[in-house]
């Protein structure tokens, strides 16, 4: 009888040890998962603009866009876009085939620039965009385009918008009524965009509410 007790007591005890072992190991699983969880969070954070999804292939998804206080180590300024207009978040677009004058920097920035698979004017990672002298950029100036939702699109000025064309603070177009105007290739864009670009990528369906603009300039460095 008293080997019986043991054998109980023995077993007992080791189902017990079991128990505690699996309970333990799915505890620690738990708290390693949220540990990860966290450090992917606060990594995310201190990231800041440098993993944001901006649009376009995989491999354009990340990286593209640098922490705006180390960009090349400049000084940069954020220009709110104004709420006076009835803007709606609407991107137009414009045929790199109208920069003609081959002495303009607008030409000489073409020159260098590439066609991406959507249709866009890309240099050194970023959408060449035309936008109003109300940014005080100049053509060749590094600009990001931050939307509502959070997204950042790299940009560099590639074409500046006449005084004549915009309102009287010179930001928006009069003819649609947007802030920004994509460089592309009017034989590859989409002909479904309808003179807006946000249709092309989903995340970039989002009103610009700054831009960035950095003291770094194509022309300086070339």
């Amino acid at each position: 009888m008293f080997k019986k007790t043991m054998k109980f007591v023995a077993a007992t005890a080791i189902l017990g040890i079991c128990v505690f072992t699996l309970s333990y190991i799915y505890v620690l699983r738990g708290t390693i998962s949220n540990l990860r969880a966290d450090a992917s969070m606060e990594k995310q954070r201190s990231r800041k603009y440098t993993d944001i999804i901006v649009g376009g292939s995989e491999n354009r998804m990340e990286s593209d866009v640098q922490d705006k206080d180390t960009l090349y180590n400049v000084d940069f300024d954020v220009y709110d876009l104004p709420k006076y207009y009835p803007y709606y978040g609407q991107k137009a677009y414009e045929n790199y085939s109208a920069i003609t004058n081959r002495l303009s920097k607008q030409y000489k920035l073409e020159e260098v620039a590439y066609t991406d698979d959507y249709g866009f004017r890309i240099y050194d990672d970023r959408y060449l965009i035309a936008i109003g002298t109300y940014f005080d950029a100049p053509v060749g100036t590094y600009i990001d385009v931050e939307l509502e939702n959070g997204v950042i699109i790299p940009c560099i000025v590639g074409d500046i918008k006449a005084d004549v064309d915009t309102d009287d603070n010179n930001v928006y177009s009069l003819t649609c009524g947007c802030a920004t105007e994509f460089i592309v290739d009017g034989w590859k864009i989409d002909p479904y965009t309808k003179g807006d670009v946000s249709s092309i990528f989903e995340e970039w369906n989002s009103p610009v509410i700054h831009i960035i603009v950095y003291d770094y300039d194509f022309f300086d460095e070339n």
